[in-house]
């Protein structure tokens, strides 16, 4: 995909309606070497987003074996749709009890609630018994689970498909994790090369489209500040020359900072400025995460102007250390940095955030949870996500197997997937094709 100019106008239409299929994923359920049924005698667990995408991946899952009554389903809570589950629930025949529903308010701790959730559907699963268990995770929290469990508490067998980078990042930074890992066969599927050249290109318009109206809504034509962003990926190129061409900036005024020194290097060659921490008389006026990790931390507050807005554009809460601000902002009741409760929906895990720090008020845009999941029920074409769905189906088919086969440890996903998807999914885009092919270096 070319630097991003104008958002293609798909990417603000309506919500799509619910459906069970997709091409390409019909096109892998129907390849003749398909083992008949591979999921039968699994229960299984979904750790998963509830958008429209994510429906033809249950209907698929449930055509390979697996029974309705043996599916749990634990909702991501920035992504929780009561369509979603009504679907699960009247048309594909899932438990209401196993549909489990978000209560999160905005103020909690995201990290220890979404723990504690499950800990409590482990629980319920390992009460039934299965004798197998499948998990379709995004995030490792599952893996967070299981580590806090004293192993004869696990479910007997079971193994775990990863979709994040985010889960693999909690991996490499606790080696609790890692230990969990090795009791059974975990499926890489964030750091393959599908997920890595399939699905970037259009999560990436996906961000810059939930970024825009906010970018309007705060700075209207008249961007006066400078804007950092954090992480220069596949996602951060993208939104660091979107912001870059939205309010036609000269070069100095977008900062992007990556700890990769590949990555911070081909960002000085595309002429944004490193971001120098020494200079505390630098200040931002939009701050945007795309690295997934804590890249932004509660004592970097000083490098905000009075106004900024920080947005992360990376899975779960930790990009912009959310939660060591409001840990902050609660700390005392007789020091000047406040939460903003004032005309605050709790309830609203989109609303707007705002801190009153010592100084200046700075924002956290759609309660500092990822701006493209704002509560839409179609966050990103569906036409542009099949290859991630359907992906979620070849791994939970090869984690099975893998199980089966008294695999343990990390397992790279199957390099055959790329072979057969990459093709198919061009031909499926049709005109979109050049979206998947490298850009030139004078493109940026």
């Amino acid at each position: 995909m070319r630097p991003v100019d104008v958002i293609d106008p798909e990417f603000f239409a309506p919500d799509e309606p619910l459906t069970d299929r997709l091409p390409l994923l019909d096109a892998w359920l129907e390849r003749p070497e398909l083992p008949n049924e591979p999921l039968a005698g699994y229960g299984a667990l979904l750790v998963q987003h509830q958008l429209s995408n994510q429906i033809p991946m249950l209907h698929a899952l449930l055509s390979l074996g697996l029974s309705p009554s043996d599916i749990w389903w634990l909702d991501i809570p920035y992504t929780s749709h009561v369509l979603v589950r009504d679907y699960a629930h009247e048309r594909l025949g899932i438990p209401r009890s196993q549909l489990v529903e978000s209560r999160f308010r905005i103020l909690e701790p995201y990290a220890s609630y979404q723990h504690a959730r499950v800990i409590e559907i482990l629980h319920a699963i390992a009460e039934r018994k299965p004798a197998k268990l499948l998990v379709l995770d995004d995030g490792a929290y599952v893996l967070e689970g299981l580590a806090s469990l004293a192993r004869h508490r696990w479910p007997e067998r079971l193994t775990i498909v990863e979709q994040t980078t985010r889960g693999f990042i909690k991996l490499r930074e606790s080696a609790a994790l890692r230990n969990a890992a090795r009791e059974l066969p975990l499926i890489d599927v964030a750091r393959s090369a599908p997920k890595r050249a399939l699905e970037p290109p259009f999560i990436a318009m996906a961000v810059c489209a939930a970024l825009q109206p906010h970018l309007e809504k705060h700075f209207g034509a008249g961007f006066s500040g400078n804007c950092l962003v954090l992480g220069y990926g596949a996602i951060g190129e993208q939104v660091a020359t979107f912001v870059r061409r939205h309010f036609r900036l000269p070069d100095s005024r977008v900062y992007v900072h990556d700890p990769d020194l590949k990555a911070a290097a081909l960002a000085r060659q595309r002429r944004f400025p490193a971001w120098d921490r020494e200079e505390l008389d630098t200040r931002f006026q939009l701050v945007i995460g795309c690295s997934g990790e804590a890249s932004f931390k509660v004592g970097d507050s000083t490098y905000l102007d009075d106004g900024a807005i920080l947005v992360s554009a990376s899975s779960g809460a930790v990009e912009l250390s959310r939660q060591d601000f409001l840990e902050l902002a609660d700390a005392s009741p007789s020091d000047d940095i406040k939460i903003a409760r004032d005309g605050l929906d709790e309830t609203n895990i989109h609303s707007d955030l705002s801190i009153h720090l010592v100084d200046r008020t700075v924002t956290f845009i759609n309660g500092g949870f990822p701006v493209n999941f704002n509560g839409r029920l179609t966050v990103c074409p569906t036409r542009y996500i099949q290859p991630t769905p359907t992906m979620m189906v070849a791994a939970a088919v090869q984690a099975a197997q893998a199980l089966d086969s008294g695999r343990h440890g990390i397992v790279a996903f199957d390099p055959g997937f790329y072979d057969w998807a990459h093709p198919r999914f061009r031909a499926l885009l049709g005109e979109r094709a050049h979206w998947l092919e490298p850009v030139p270096e004078e493109a940026w």
